[in-house]
């Protein structure tokens, strides 16, 4: 199974335009049957705190996002995995990720559990990890500033998560941050770890892209720069499964230093 973190340059609350590049760009990738494709956080709309900004974007364009990501996964026969805003009870919107598999059917939905100061006001963050078992290897959804937290990643790691597939809006003032964290949340978990991450500008500020994939070992085995791109990588079983049975930093873990979440599995 070949991973591809696609970055796009999404047009400010324009629905119907970033769907649109979005086919474009996943058509250019060319992905044999059964890949998997990471987009952006909030690829649909670009990322905004502001949720009354978002809802009235999608209540003018439709709130079809399901219909097109199973066209989408069912045309190309990949797995997708696609940053949107979710409505949720209270009029709040949830910052998620939803993962369609290649039938077309809607295999799991992430929230992130971190939200950025300017979101909490009015997006309701999550309380679970997700965890889904794509038949060869098992993957972890996160979203951007979920980077920041290891102890989220250690507790899915330890739940059975072999590739951290991360949605992103991470800006290019904090670019440096996004490069040596994805780098250390895949050593300290011996996980891979692809990143799909935005280019461009909104009104309030700057993307560099970076998109990533890296190894259990560390290695940034494809990294994107700041333009209309991808990262790609071959998941190999073999050397995964080597590295953790020879090297046992996950099962040195003390568990009684680590809290507890809900884990989902699909």
């Amino acid at each position: 199974m070949r991973f591809h973190a696609l970055q796009t340059n999404p047009a400010w609350m324009d629905i119907a335009a970033n769907r649109s590049a979005i086919n474009k760009h996943v058509a250019e990738l060319h992905p044999d049957a059964g890949d998997f494709i990471v987009l952006p956080e909030m690829c649909e709309t670009a990322w905004t705190s502001d949720s009354a900004l978002c809802r009235a974007t999608y209540k003018r364009d439709g709130w079809n996002s399901t219909a097109w990501l199973t066209e989408l996964a069912q045309r190309t026969r990949c797995w997708i995995q696609v940053g949107l805003a979710q409505p949720v009870e209270g009029g709040k919107l949830a910052n998620t990720v939803a993962i369609v598999s290649p039938t077309g059917d809607c295999k799991a939905i992430y929230r992130k559990n971190f939200l950025f100061p300017s979101e909490r006001e009015s997006y309701e963050h999550g309380t679970q990890l997700t965890l889904v078992d794509l038949g060869t290897v098992t993957i972890c959804p996160l979203i951007c500033y979920d980077l920041r937290f290891p102890e989220l990643w250690r507790l899915a790691a330890r739940a059975g998560a072999e590739v951290f597939t991360v949605s992103s809006s991470w800006p290019a003032l904090r670019h440096e941050h996004w490069r040596s964290l994805l780098v250390a949340r895949a050593i300290e978990n011996q996980a891979g770890v692809v990143a799909s991450n935005r280019i461009g500008s909104d009104p309030t500020l700057q993307y560099s892209g970076g998109s990533v994939a890296i190894d259990h070992l560390g290695h940034r085995v494809h990294e994107c720069g700041s333009e209309l791109e991808s990262a790609s990588w071959k998941f190999d079983r073999a050397p995964f499964d080597e590295w953790r049975a020879k090297f046992g930093a996950l099962r040195d873990t003390r568990s009684t230093l680590l809290g507890s979440i809900e884990v989902t599995r699909s």
